[in-house]
């Protein structure tokens, strides 16, 4: 993602619709805002850190410079809201591409811990306040109930903090994740692109196969076509000699 925010790769080249800078809150160095963010911090788990992709309605937010920055801003205050406070170490948002509604947000939730003994520590979760607040609102914690409570959390804060009445999210019946990261958008995308490439391939491979036993049907004729070319001019040939010899 870091390569990514800086149009280093393929991808985001190939997105490019305009020339424009993106909006940057912090910096786009995300290995070393990350080092930095969690520096002295033990971590529970393994994730490097947090993706969010924050959307905003885009009938309701302009996208002039004031707007863009509004959107910036107030996606770095949610998700730092929505996470204890001391989360995110880093967000952009591109105007460069198509769409100028969404914000990326890259953190790490971050809180004190306190002992039986006195002391406390720094801790890293990236399931600790998702978890927290599922659980307040649903009375479970499973990662569907997790997205769940972000979303509603995400669509109240519009409502309340920024006062843009977008419609409240229709809940899905089915129990597949609502949110795909976009690595794995990506790698769906290329497994498409394979899958319609082996498609096609097969496609053209039948119809090399009908075309050949369309040629096996005519062959023994275009065999016997040609051998009759054959004697057709050795006959003519013949003629010619025999025309030579009287001649002579």
């Amino acid at each position: 993602m870091e390569r990514h925010g800086k149009r280093q790769d393929a991808s985001s080249q190939a997105r490019r619709v305009r020339d424009e800078n993106a909006l940057i809150w912090n910096t786009l160095d995300l290995r070393e805002a990350r080092e930095i963010h969690v520096d002295g911090v033990k971590q529970s788990g393994q994730t490097a850190a947090l993706h969010i992709l924050i959307q905003f309605p885009t009938a309701l937010q302009p996208t002039d410079d004031k707007g863009q920055l509004q959107m910036l801003m107030h996606s770095v205050r949610f998700v730092q809201k929505f996470h204890g406070g001391r989360a995110v170490f880093a967000a952009r948002l591109d105007r460069d591409e198509v769409g100028q509604h969404t914000v990326d947000v890259f953190a790490m939730p971050t809180y004190e811990r306190t002992y039986k003994d006195g002391r406390t520590a720094w801790w890293a979760s990236v399931s600790k306040f998702t978890k927290a607040e599922a659980k307040r609102r649903y009375g479970r914690d499973d990662k569907r109930a997790q997205g769940s409570a972000l979303q509603d959390a995400w669509h109240e804060y519009l409502r309340d903090e920024i006062g843009l009445n977008a419609l409240q999210p229709t809940r899905k019946k089915a129990t597949a994740r609502d949110r795909v990261e976009p690595e794995m958008y990506a790698l769906r995308q290329e497994q498409n692109r394979v899958r319609a490439m082996a498609e096609h391939a097969q496609r053209l491979l039948s119809g090399i196969e009908k075309l050949a036993a369309r040629v096996g049907r005519f062959l023994p004729e275009l065999t016997g076509l040609r051998a009759g070319a054959r004697e057709l001019d050795e006959m003519t040939n013949t003629k010619k000699n025999e025309r030579n010899n009287r001649w002579r």
